[in-house]
């Protein structure tokens, strides 16, 4: 439950790729592993960091990335279940105090994973004090994971593209792309740089992606009434950059650049994102 139930032993620099005064350099924890199992734990960061090096456009851009595994055991496996879906409820000692059923706007989320994010910042600054950034992986095969200022997983079957998923958010500050019922939707125009409620092509923030002829609202949600959106009389070209009505948790009235994207359903980073990700990489690669 606290730091007391477990301890850090070693870090190991599992990606190499220049010093880390001029690399971006990962940081991977793990939380709810027992120290007989530090060999599944090390088997879960190579797994995850191989999917991040495959995964465009980290990729193209992975020689300016430097990866650390601070090896971290707790005294017990997997991860608290306050049981707010209706399982039972359960209690496990480990260092970071990982969770499920965590609060997110009031509400309690089954989903929602978390760490005690000020204990994990600070092992990965005492150990590697270059740090941009932390992953941690929580040895639970339940669905689960968060961003903030640091991402976090579990080892579901799903838990390397929901890691992907939250560095958008924690690392690179890309909002969710996915809709929802509004209620937890900020009013006005969004910080985020890859959602908007700007349908205007000359004054839309990606504006310069869109190509000449994509309609703007490029795709409307046909279950919004009022939103404002006005469906194209034709749909869009197939990968075509534009304004997708569904985005930060609203079906209606906000927009995304694609109908996909790794930020929405795990498929690709669409070219917004993507574009995000390059430009705080670039500065680090050789």
């Amino acid at each position: 439950m606290s730091a007391t139930d477990g301890g850090v032993l070693r870090v190991t620099k599992i990606v190499n790729n220049g010093p880390d005064t001029e690399r971006w350099n990962l940081v991977i924890i793990g939380d709810g592993y027992r120290h007989c199992e530090l060999v599944k734990y090390h088997d879960h960061a190579k797994k995850f960091v191989d999917r991040l090096q495959s995964t465009a456009p980290f990729g193209e851009m992975f020689d300016g990335i430097n990866v650390h595994r601070i090896d971290v055991v707790s005294d017990e496996s997997g991860a608290d279940d306050p049981g707010c879906a209706g399982g039972p409820v359960v209690t496990r000692k480990t260092y970071f105090d990982a969770t499920f059923c965590s609060p997110h706007n009031g509400h309690l989320i089954d989903r929602l994973l978390t760490v005690d994010n000020a204990l994990a910042l600070s092992v990965a600054k005492t150990h590697v004090s270059q740090n941009h950034h932390v992953v941690c992986i929580v040895n639970s095969t339940k669905y689960g994971g968060s961003g903030g200022s640091i991402a976090v997983c579990s080892v579901h079957a799903l838990s390397r593209k929901i890691a992907i998923h939250e560095l958008g958010h924690s690392a690179f500050g890309l909002a969710d792309e996915y809709g929802g019922n509004g209620l937890d939707t900020p009013a006005g125009e969004p910080p985020k740089p890859n959602v908007t409620r700007d349908t205007n092509s000359a004054t839309n923030k990606w504006g310069a992606l869109v190509a000449v002829g994509t309609p703007m609202p490029t795709q409307c949600n046909p279950g919004c009434v009022g939103s404002g959106c006005v469906a194209p009389g034709a749909p869009p070209a197939p990968g075509a950059v534009g304004t997708y009505e569904g985005a930060l948790w609203s079906d209606c009235g906000i927009y995304r650049p694609m109908e996909a994207c790794y930020m929405n359903s795990y498929d690709p980073f669409c070219p917004v994102c993507a574009g995000v990700i390059r430009d705080t990489l670039q500065a680090f690669m050789p």
